[in-house]
């Protein structure tokens, strides 16, 4: 009974310990309102993410299949069209929290254009 208690209880922590680190953190959102020349509310919400370093290899030294591995699976916001698909996903769920607590375009909204920048997206629309 002690053996499969130890087992389980490793297994577990194992399995805690090998949780993947998010791909990016979010560094601010800002949510710009507008009424344009018709009278219609805007808006333009950004996201930036926190600056990802690059990873470097030692250029004097060969490289393990270990480091090769590490080196192939790192991503960064900038160079990854994978991870701007995720921040545009996060964006798209923070607008419509950063709309509701500032309780703009009650009746809905529409996304109309989204713009990119280095570590940043910018959705840009309109309420309903």
């Amino acid at each position: 009974m002690s053996r499969l208690f130890f087992l389980l209880l490793s297994t577990l922590l194992v399995a805690c310990s090998s949780v993947p680190k998010p791909a990016f953190e979010v560094e601010k959102q800002t949510l710009h309102k507008r009424k344009n020349e018709s009278g219609q509310s805007e808006f333009a919400f950004v996201v930036t993410v926190k600056r990802t370093p690059q990873m470097e290899l030692a250029k004097n030294k060969p490289i393990t299949k270990k480091q090769l591995e590490k080196f192939s699976e790192f991503k960064r916001v900038e160079e990854s069209p994978e991870l701007k698909l995720a921040l545009e996903d996060k964006a798209v769920s923070l607008l419509q929290q950063a709309l509701k607590d500032e309780a703009y375009c009650l009746t809905g909204y529409n996304i109309d254009n989204v713009y990119w920048r280095q570590r940043s997206v910018q959705l840009r629309g309109h309420c309903l």
